[in-house]
């Protein structure tokens, strides 16, 4: 795989994204899509940009190339993503996208990540079995809330790299105010809320 280019010329300047972070369950998805409503912003999920841009589901990917080339692909997909020309996104990021390639670096160039850090018992209660099936490290491991709580540990020093932590209820009105007291909603910024 080609060598990616230099996080400056990707994102001069940044672009304004706002990126949500997080084990999964921790609500990256249902929380991207009321933000991405809330500001008028189109919302991207990356396992769905990258079903979409490969033709094969993520399980198909792991089972196919393992977790490594899984990673490559992630990554590749997210730096188009964050390039586009468009309007800045409301991305909801894969469980483990910010701890490989400079995902997260890349990720705090291009404007504001959250950290939706939300305890294991709440995320092991979220992931029934049936969505526990369509996760492939989960479902290896045998166990939602083991696997969360040893994935927490080995991810927690990327997801502390957020520029912003919800550690509390990661409600859409506690996540606005909290983005707009760290001057994401500042006048000129973004389009009015509709």
């Amino acid at each position: 795989m080609k060598q990616s280019p230099p996080l400056g010329s990707i994102l001069p300047g940044g672009s304004g994204h706002l990126s949500l972070v997080g084990l999964p369950g921790a609500g990256k998805t249902t929380l991207g899509r009321q933000l991405a409503a809330h500001f008028n912003r189109p919302f991207l999920d990356l396992d769905v940009a990258i079903e979409a841009q490969t033709g094969r589901s993520v399980r198909t990917i792991f089972a196919a190339e393992g977790e490594a080339g899984f990673r490559e692909i992630e990554s590749a997909v997210l730096r188009r993503a964050l390039a586009h020309a468009g309007p800045p996104l409301v991305l909801a990021t894969g469980g483990g996208t910010p701890c490989f390639h400079d995902n997260m670096a890349l990720l705090n160039s291009a404007g504001i990540t959250l950290w939706l850090d939300v305890p294991v018992e709440v995320l092991a209660a979220r992931l029934p079995p049936e969505e526990v099936a369509k996760r492939p490290l989960i479902a290896a491991a045998g166990g939602a809330e083991a696997w969360l709580r040893e994935t927490l540990k080995a991810r927690k020093g990327f997801y502390a790299q957020a520029r912003l932590r919800c550690s509390a209820a990661c409600t859409l009105p506690a996540v606005v105010a909290q983005l707009a007291g760290a001057g994401f909603a500042l006048p000129g910024t973004l389009p009015p809320a509709p």
